[in-house]
């Protein structure tokens, strides 16, 4: 009878095979950091913080290190355990376990989780404790070995975060100035990229608090900008991404028009996007989808608005390479709309139509997929810009690109009882909201012709959009609030615009059922519209 062999992986030491681990005295499996960990990631999944704390507690000190306690600490502070987090931390040090550089990266990011302070006033205080046992730590690791892998201020960029979320500005300069000029424990990216996000949402106590502009915001970023300029010159390994850029043009887009324009230098100089007549650059960075939706915003803030357009246009005929076509998506397309929506020029109609259509077709033929797909809210933004043309013949068109159907079927001699409809692939047959048939309504009557307003009071009826008889008495949220406004300019229109085809006699329009149909819904907006609070669910029919 033959014996098998069982093969046996080698170790560099002939007594360590970490799969079976005995205690050499009593032959029991010893309990390994790496399995513990796993065991308290188990526990968690499990949504189980406080078995796992118990089982760490309970674990032999030789299968406890701070990895481990890293790993629990991790977790309760996913799971918004932040008390139990810091408990952990103090605990950690009593029984012995240093914290490392990865412990305090933890702690910080675990705590710059929390968006409102003002319920968390005591871990607020318990971040400032972590922050001097930080530098403590810092002290201590640069006496013994200057050369240290620990030296690090990575964890203090998460710190400064939580002190910005925390609305602490003074305490984020403080943090700031009490780094090294130089060596390892100087600023670097990280840092000044979350001091620069941390002052882009800064209040300013004396603008009102609807002011868009913040004064102190633009004074702080411009500041910031040099001594980031003069530490990246002088530090090995800096480098200025296009995460610090962009922090520092959505910063100094707050501040006044001194700082904006230096804000557009820095888009200029690092992007490569230059303003009409300025000095062309090629750039030094490749542009990102963010980067590309700063500087839209800042092009808004400045209310230079036409710039908008030109650094889209700039875009488009960039190689990808550079940051080109591809990288534009639905955001930034709106953004875009927007600003041509605040120009006070006629022609926004068939601007917006033209780049609705663009959108589309991207969408199939270049690389931009589903993200650059028009929403909703993008057909709001080019049926807004009709109706202030007063351009019926685009609102039209952009019916049918969002829904499906033929406008064309629902004009006088031309209706189709049903009206053609295009089945497209899930998520291109959007169904109307309340916004976007008051506004297609309203484009309607604002041209005063009775044909397109005929048209118009048919594509109403046929989507089945009604008034129910219960009204809502209270608008909880502010999306709700919305509706309700739109509801109300809906119902309005619709009273002006049965009115107005009813008392002309054209000899075109002659069907007395159609006019009884457009009397009954002219009924029931007036009602609407009289009423202070309702509901408004349009239906789409089915095909």
């Amino acid at each position: 009878m033959q014996t098998s062999k069982i093969s046996h992986r080698q170790y560099r030491s002939q007594h360590l095979d970490p799969i079976h681990a005995t205690n050499s005295k009593s032959g029991i499996t010893l309990l390994e950091p790496h399995v513990l960990s796993a065991r308290l990631k188990k526990f968690c999944n499990a949504n189980q913080i406080d078995a796992a704390v118990a089982l760490l507690k309970s674990s032999p000190l030789d299968a406890q290190n701070a990895p481990v306690w890293n790993t629990l600490i991790w977790e309760c502070m996913k799971a918004k355990r932040f008390k139990l987090g810091y408990q952990l931390f103090i605990d950690m040090k009593r029984r012995g376990f240093s914290p490392t550089i990865r412990t305090f990266q933890t702690m910080f990011t675990g705590l710059s989780r929390i968006e409102d302070w003002s319920n968390h006033s005591k871990q607020l205080a318990n971040a400032r404790s972590i922050y001097e046992s930080y530098q403590r730590h810092m002290a201590a690791v640069k006496k013994g070995d200057p050369s240290s892998s620990e030296l690090s201020v990575n964890p203090l960029a998460s710190y400064i975060t939580l002190l910005g979320n925390a609305g602490e500005y003074q305490e984020i300069f403080d943090v700031y100035y009490a780094m090294d000029t130089e060596g390892p424990l100087s600023p670097n990216q990280f840092i000044f990229t979350a001091m620069f996000q941390a002052l882009s949402v800064k209040h300013d106590p004396s603008n009102s608090p609807d002011s868009k502009i913040n004064s102190t915001n633009g004074v702080d970023a411009k500041l910031l900008w040099t001594q980031m300029l003069k530490t990246s010159r002088k530090a090995p390994g800096f480098q200025v991404d296009s995460f610090i850029v962009t922090s520092a043009i959505t910063t100094l887009s707050r501040g006044y028009s001194a700082d904006q324009d230096l804000a557009f230098e820095i888009a200029r100089d690092y992007f490569g996007l230059s303003a009409p007549g300025g000095q062309p650059s090629t750039g030094t960075l490749r542009l990102s989808p963010q980067s590309f939706a700063g500087l839209l915003k800042l092009c808004s803030a400045s209310r230079k608005y036409a710039l908008s357009d030109h650094f889209l246009q700039q875009v488009k005929k960039r190689p990808d390479a550079l940051g080109g076509v591809s990288l534009l998506d639905r955001l930034h397309i709106e953004e875009v709309l927007k600003a041509r929506l605040s120009l006070p020029a006629s022609g926004s109609a068939a601007y917006a139509l033209d780049l609705l259509e663009w959108m589309l077709r991207q969408e199939i033929v270049g690389n931009n997929g589903p993200k650059i797909r028009p929403a909703i809210s993008t057909f709001n933004l080019v049926l807004t810009a009709c109706w202030r043309d007063a351009d019926w013949n685009s609102a039209a068109r952009t019916f049918d690109l969002m829904t499906g159907y033929h406008s064309h079927d629902f004009m006088d001699g031309a209706v189709l009882v049903p009206p053609r409809f295009d089945k497209r692939a899930p998520g291109r047959n959007l169904l109307p909201s309340a916004e976007t048939m008051s506004i297609l309504v309203r484009t309607a009557y604002s041209t005063r012709d009775y044909a397109n307003v005929r048209q118009c009071l048919r594509i109403v009826a046929h989507l089945d959009v009604h008034f129910p008889q219960d009204l809502k008495t209270d608008i909880p949220t502010k999306a709700d609030r919305s509706k309700q406004f739109f509801i109300s300019k809906l119902a309005s229109a619709l009273v002006d615009s049965v009115t107005f085809v009813l008392n002309h006699r054209d000899g075109v329009h002659s069907d007395p059922d159609e006019s009884q149909r457009w009397k009954t819904l002219a009924r029931q907006a007036e009602r609407v519209s009289k009423a202070s609070n309702s509901q408004f669910i349009p239906t789409l029919k089915k095909q």
